[in-house]
């Protein structure tokens, strides 16, 4: 039997049967994302991979009112069709259909499996952001009214900006027809701006890697239209993932040792790079005192609770920011999704005081030599860094001089670079979206876990990629590459797909020549600390990472316990963490205040660390705090 939602759908099907004149949608690529992933085909294996798919017929769910009737502009004529209903039986519908994601059960491969373990509780997380897209947006998809059509539009957003998780699997489709006819019915001669910041936040895979066809397209949503029946007979249940014991390695001593003298924040120093903000400080801890104190405001009372450091406000915005925020090693350059005016992302120059608009969506990433940086959405983009510091931009294209497309590196990466002055690395591996608020980020892993290395190599007129490695990680995912390369962080969940830890990896790259690159990653270290994606200092020293208070924070919190009246308004309340690789010793360095979340924290290259805060309203901070240097004392 169909859910309820599947069969109201199928009520509109039979009234809109008898329209006639309907255009039918193109063939037309999409993008594969469940909240985020593409699958990674040659162009030449589509057919034979394809297999045999049905017939379908159109599923419109319109009135039968004509344009013309409701005096709007009828020159786009009718809309064409979302998808198309599939006649196949349960069981080879859900098999094709977990095929087609990836699923190593059903003879997939690559496909979503890449960002994302296709494991039971993740496709149950898939059905419920599906069935929730459906029953909310996709109730009128005849969109016959400027007004109708901007209602689909609102549905697409959360907190501000287009989200893929309020499309759930429909947001595969989102290069399709359909999509492009309701922006042009709402937003007319200015409709292919906005589609096309829409598309570039949310119709994954990204630009470069092959989508789905639209036949693929009907084949998985009529899957999850139909509840997706069968799923607990393919994907059998899978052993839980081992538990967490931290320890600690003799050799992450040696690698710290290491990188105090030779790693980037040492190289950085001899290469005279001027920290932002430290013009005449004579110790690291005295720069940024030109910015006001957190604690002189109320608000930023808890921003700061190591004694004897400070928490500084650098920037306050006045718009919402999108994801992850990183910035350059110098700490002159924060970058994040979201932007003053919505349609992309940003970077905030400090030392101008300006915000930079920028053609990108989220996921930026900067090298620790100064030398450049990546932006994700609509395509990934590789800048050399004089792009942001040459001249007074006011926003980047990336189709400046000096920026190159780098297709091969896929959504979430992180990066570094070898001390020998030789490769600039990126890597990917299975993740789950953090955009703030809530709790820590679900983590859908398997056996099947892997992460990429993709190296590249400045040419000194931009980067170029230098070919890719992957390497099996099983049960770890959201890996994060240390600045210097020597180390590779990756997160491990519960079968409950919980955070509950990290693992520290040593990196051990082999090249014969200019052959292809063969990397080892042994364990070296295992801290049990839940929380988000983490950031490696630039030496090498410490882990950094944000982390929602649950129930069994509430002491350290200084609650008598979860049972704690006063400590209801702190569950889900976001702080930031230090974790000291040599010792594993976890320090928490922030209380926020109910209602605020500290976010995103990372290094720079003299040890501040800069975090956002959200506070529920705008506008939001970028601060820094002294912490890691205070306590490295």
């Amino acid at each position: 039997m169909l859910p309820l939602m599947a069969t109201t759908r199928r009520r509109r099907q039979l009234t809109q049967s008898s329209r006639s004149g309907r255009r039918t949608a193109a063939l037309l690529t999409g993008a594969l994302l469940l909240a985020g992933c593409g699958e990674h085909r040659t162009s030449g294996d589509a057919g034979s991979d394809a297999g045999s798919l049905p017939d379908a017929a159109p599923d419109l769910g319109a009135t039968d009112a004509g344009l013309d009737d409701l005096g709007v502009d009828a020159s786009l004529g009718d809309a064409p069709v979302l998808r198309h209903r599939v006649d196949m039986p349960a069981s080879a519908l859900a098999r094709e259909a977990l095929r087609l994601m990836g699923a190593v059960e059903a003879g997939g491969s690559n496909s979503c499996h890449d960002c994302h373990g296709i494991t039971r509780e993740s496709i149950g997380h898939f059905r419920e952001l599906s069935d929730t897209a459906w029953s909310t947006c996709f109730t009128d998809l005849a969109v016959t009214t400027p007004v109708a059509a901007e209602r689909v539009i609102s549905c697409f957003r959360a907190a501000g900006n287009y989200s893929a998780g309020k499309l759930g699997i429909y947001s595969t489709g989102a290069y399709f027809e359909w999509f492009r006819y309701v922006f042009q019915r709402a937003r007319g001669a200015a409709w292919e701006a906005d589609y096309n910041a829409f598309v570039a936040r949310v119709g994954m895979s990204p630009r470069g890697h092959t989508r789905w066809t639209q036949a693929e397209f009907d084949l998985v949503t009529e899957w999850f239209l139909r509840g997706t029946p069968q799923v607990e007979t393919i994907l059998l249940p899978p052993p839980p993932p081992p538990d967490c014991t931290s320890s600690v390695g003799p050799e992450v001593a040696a690698i710290v040792d290491e990188s105090a003298l030779t790693g980037w924040s040492a190289r950085n120093r001899a290469a005279s790079i001027l920290m932002h903000g430290c013009a005449g400080a004579s110790t690291a801890s005295e720069c940024l005192g030109t910015y006001p104190l957190a604690s002189d405001r109320a608000i930023g009372a808890g921003w700061s609770v190591i004694a004897g450091s400070r928490a500084r406000i650098l920037f306050e915005m006045n718009y919402a920011s999108s994801y992850w925020t990183r910035s350059s090693a110098d700490g002159r350059f924060v970058a994040h999704g979201g932007s003053p005016d919505g349609s992309g992302a940003a970077f905030i120059d400090l030392q101008r005081g300006v915000v930079i608009g920028a053609v990108a969506s989220y996921d930026p990433g900067f090298f620790p030599d100064n030398s450049g940086f990546l932006f994700q959405g609509g395509g990934t983009s590789l800048c050399e860094q004089s792009v942001l510091s040459v001249g007074a931009p006011t926003r980047i294209t990336f189709t400046e001089p000096g920026c190159t497309t780098a297709s091969s590196i896929g959504l979430y990466q992180h990066m570094g670079a070898s001390l020998d002055g030789g490769d600039y690395f990126a890597v990917n591996s299975a993740w789950s979206g953090d955009n703030g608020g809530g709790a820590d980020p679900t983590l859908f892993l398997d056996a099947g876990a892997s992460v990429t290395f993709i190296a590249m190599i400045n040419s000194g007129a931009g980067f170029v990629e230098d070919g890719s490695t992957r390497v099996a990680i099983p049960w770890e995912g959201s890996a994060v590459l240390s600045p210097s390369a020597r180390t590779l962080v990756t997160q491990i969940a519960n079968s409950a797909a919980e955070p509950v830890g990290y693992v520290l990896r040593r990196i051990d790259v082999t090249r014969s020549g200019s052959g292809p690159r063969t990397i080892a990653l042994p364990e070296i270290a295992r801290y049990c600390v839940p929380g988000g994606k983490p950031a490696i200092s630039l030496d090498d020293r410490w882990l950094v990472t944000h982390h929602r208070a649950t129930d069994a924070d509430a002491i350290d919190l200084g609650f008598t316990g979860p049972t704690d009246p006063g400590f209801a308004p702190y569950r889900n309340v976001s702080n930031v963490y230090l974790v000291e690789l040599a010792t594993g010793v976890t320090t928490r360095i922030t209380r926020m205040a109910p209602g605020q979340q500290a976010l995103f924290p990372h290094f720079r290259s003299d040890g501040w660390l800069y975090y956002i805060v959200k506070t529920g309203t705008l506008p939001e901070y970028v601060v820094a705090t002294d912490a890691a240097i205070v306590l490295g004392r």
